[in-house]
């Protein structure tokens, strides 16, 4: 993902400027973190060169014998080190590249997240060996993303508690998350009352909002949001709320990023972004309004 080196602090850089920093500075020796042998004299191996405790550069070279070498991919990574998601994770393969997507079904964001799996040849290690058959499940993701400009926002002014999520009504209450996550199971499963009221619920919530946003900013009817962007199946356009702020440095670059946690409709994931490309000052229980790429480390131990 070239253009998201920038939002790791390699601002500026122009496709030859960046090979030159993938072969010298990401493909060497010390910095080898995986050798996987493909077979027929053919290796794949990937180097990571950390750039400060959580960010750093990931570069994959394919040797054939001892005359030559192919870069396979080179990204950004961010460890974030904080499970976002439990949920099951299916693994799918890219067709250009030893690259995965993950997808998690997360009902509270109503679409399947898909992420960029920045540990692929643990997962391809397992497939070689014959260890994963139909049966292996994959959870635990941690979530992290980078995003190349954004906006800090004020947040919004609730009335309803934190249990009172306003999904709709359910006999003249409040459905609340832990309600809805429990109608959609129940719909899944075939339950025509739950996907009726389900069905309830949206329509009234869509006329609440009709009303409200006549009157009202956009930002202050919609408090947060996850919606896919662009043709990118793992990019993502935000709006969510800042948990903790963390400024830090690229070592290589001195370029001075932001490593904020973010809430987005009850996932929590890392965000990197650089100083000069957010506007705005971020602080705690204020928003962030961006476009992202999200990554993640899946946990592929069985």
């Amino acid at each position: 993902m070239h253009k998201f080196l920038k939002a790791a602090g390699f601002a500026d850089l122009d496709e030859a400027a960046v090979y030159r920093l993938i072969w010298q500075q990401v493909v060497q020796p010390e910095f080898l973190s995986y050798r996987l042998n493909m077979g027929s004299d053919t290796v794949l191996c990937e180097y990571r060169r950390a750039i400060n405790d959580s960010l750093g550069i990931c570069a994959a070279v394919l040797f054939i014998g001892n005359e030559f070498r192919e870069l396979q991919y080179y990204y950004p990574y961010f460890d974030s080190k904080k499970v976002s998601s439990d949920n099951l994770c299916t693994m799918e393969r890219y067709t250009a590249a030893e690259n995965y997507a993950g997808v998690l079904d997360e009902y509270s964001l109503g679409i399947s997240l898909i992420f960029f799996v920045t540990n692929p040849l643990d997962y391809r290690i397992l497939n070689l060996t014959g260890q994963e058959n139909k049966d292996t499940e994959f959870h635990g993701a941690e979530l992290s993303a980078f995003a190349n400009e954004g906006m800090v926002i004020l947040p919004v002014e609730t009335e309803e508690s934190a249990e009172e999520l306003d999904f709709g009504f359910e006999n003249g209450e409040f459905i609340t998350g832990e309600s809805r996550e429990a109608l959609l199971d129940a719909a899944l499963s075939g339950d025509e009352d739950a996907l009726e009221t389900l069905t309830e619920s949206d329509i009234l919530s869509f006329r609440q909002l009709s009303d409200r946003i006549e009157n009202e900013d956009l930002y202050s009817v919609v408090e947060q949001s996850f919606m896919p962007c662009g043709v990118e199946c793992d990019q993502y356009s935000i709006i969510g709320e800042i948990r903790s702020v963390r400024p830090d440095e690229n070592q290589l670059s001195r370029e001075k990023l932001w490593l904020l946690e973010v809430s987005c409709n009850d996932i929590i994931f890392s965000l990197c972004i650089r100083q000069a490309d957010l506007m705005g000052e971020p602080a705690e229980g204020r928003r962030i309004k961006c476009k992202l790429w999200m990554q993640g480390r899946v946990n592929i131990q069985v």
